[in-house]
């Protein structure tokens, strides 16, 4: 399975450390997580509703293709964490709580989420300090950069 993102090259690594310096709805600041997509155009769209402002995105931005070899189990997030407003901001409790759990069991490496932009798509959460990050592999690193016309002001 390919899951993508959208990160500065500092971020583009398996380390998951950006999870140190800010909350998610599925974790608590301070758990090294990595947040991921099933496809690329999720990947864009979930990197453009947490900036502020279309002029903040760094020019500096990379699509990361990550390779989850098959025959690793995927967990789903349980119905009964997807209570009412989940997909809520602020970020609803059952969600930030569940997600930091899975990352400090190392049970399962991945955690497969609803997107709250698309809701028939999901993300995947990695979990860097479960044993088979180590099987993930960085498939490419390419360059991105989001067309102007997808700013804001033209929507």
């Amino acid at each position: 399975m390919f899951v993508y993102r959208i990160a500065k090259k500092e971020h583009s690594a398996l380390d998951g450390m950006g999870g140190l310096f800010g909350p998610g709805r599925w974790h608590k600041k301070g758990n090294l997580v990595i947040y991921t997509s099933e496809h690329a155009s999720l990947a864009a769209w979930e990197k453009i509703v947490h900036i502020a402002s279309f002029e903040n995105l760094p020019n500096n931005l990379l699509l990361v293709k990550i390779e989850i070899p098959d025959g690793i189990e995927i967990q789903t997030v349980p119905q009964k964490i997807l209570v009412k407003r989940w997909d809520s901001f602020p970020f609803a409790n059952e969600t930030v709580i569940y997600g930091t759990y899975f990352l400090q069991g190392k049970e399962f490496l991945a955690l497969k989420v609803p997107s709250v932009i698309i809701p028939d798509e999901h993300n995947i959460i990695l979990n860097p300090l479960h044993p088979e990050i180590k099987f993930c592999k960085v498939i490419s690193t390419k360059p991105f950069i989001f067309d102007k016309r997808v700013s804001k002001d033209n929507l």
